[in-house]
């Protein structure tokens, strides 16, 4: 990309996309395209078909559609396959009616099956039976993987899928709907400031997970556009993995939350755990530049000023 590329970032208003958004002004790209959600309605061919005949972008960068954690993927599948499907269909396809130059298709790791080896590599897509909770979610995404390939082969575009391990950072969805580290934040401050004795998490507590800092995966993803010359399949992944337990653990310590965490056993843990291998990312050169606490610190700072009113 030139730095007067004109550059789509969709959904800058979620935590990746906005990252990315950040990042890209911050490296000196001066000609980025995003409109509001209000605006352009991503379900609707027609509106994205005129969009992108109007702004005629040359990179995307896509990570649209509804997401959450497993709350939100065991109450709103129907939502959740029903509305990935149409988003990403319109956005692949009009990015190939325009002649875009490449698009980056972003998607979560419960992509990969339930049982993959770890870490899990690229390799192991597609090898076996997704996670059950997630599976509306992720048969959408994986259809948009495969809609990248398939159009990669048949047109000759260079539309490149990538797996992003769990992410938090300021802007994070902190309510029930979001994911594992932003939603147990908030519910532990609100513990803390109801004095709760005690605080109750779904699951065992065992899974594992890697959490990536979402600064570093929009510099990632910026990396790739620049530097990836594949259409195959690769992951975004680094940080720090830690069973739930572990996380609540470490969430205690910042949010300064003195009670008990107890386990709902009869509640689903999820995929036991997902560690994404980062050999290729690494192959660009990549580098994270936040540590896990320095990224705890900044995303509690951030949660309280969008609190403010609960603290």
């Amino acid at each position: 990309m030139l730095k007067n590329s004109k550059i789509y970032v969709t959904h800058h208003h979620d935590l990746i996309g906005f990252s990315i958004f950040e990042e890209l002004l911050q490296q000196g790209f001066s000609n980025i395209i995003t409109c509001d959600e209000s605006a352009l309605d991503l379900t609707s061919d027609f509106a994205v078909s005129q969009f992108f005949k109007t702004e005629k972008p040359e990179y995307i960068f896509c990570f649209a559609g509804p997401h959450g954690g497993i709350i939100k993927n065991t109450t709103y599948p129907a939502n959740l396959i029903y509305d990935n499907l149409r988003i990403q269909c319109n956005v692949i396809h009009n990015a190939y009616l325009q002649g875009v130059k490449k698009l980056l298709f972003m998607t979560g790791s419960c992509l990969y099956p339930k049982e993959s080896p770890q870490p899990i590599t690229e390799d192991y897509y597609m090898t076996g039976k997704m996670e059950h909770t997630s599976a509306a979610y992720s048969t959408a995404r994986a259809a948009g993987v495969e809609m990248c390939h398939a159009y990669n082969k048949q047109y000759n575009t260079f539309f490149i899928p990538a797996v992003i391990t769990n992410y938090y950072g300021p802007g994070d969805d902190y309510t029930s709907d979001g994911h594992v580290l932003a939603s147990v934040m908030h519910k532990m401050h609100t513990a803390k400031l109801n004095n709760e004795a005690t605080l109750t998490l779904w699951g065992t507590g065992e899974p594992k997970r890697q959490f990536m800092f979402s600064k570093d995966i929009a510099a990632a993803a910026i990396l790739i556009m620049n530097s990836y010359e594949s259409t195959e399949l690769i992951n975004i992944a680094g940080g720090q993995e830690f069973s739930i337990s572990q996380l609540a653990a470490e969430l205690k310590k910042i949010t300064e939350y003195s009670g008990t965490i107890i386990f709902d056993t009869t509640k689903p843990n999820g995929t036991m755990r997902k560690l994404l291998d980062n050999s290729k990312i690494k192959g660009l050169g990549f580098k994270e530049m936040f540590s896990f606490t320095e990224g705890l610190s900044l995303i509690y700072q951030d949660y309280l000023k969008t609190n403010k009113e609960d603290n």
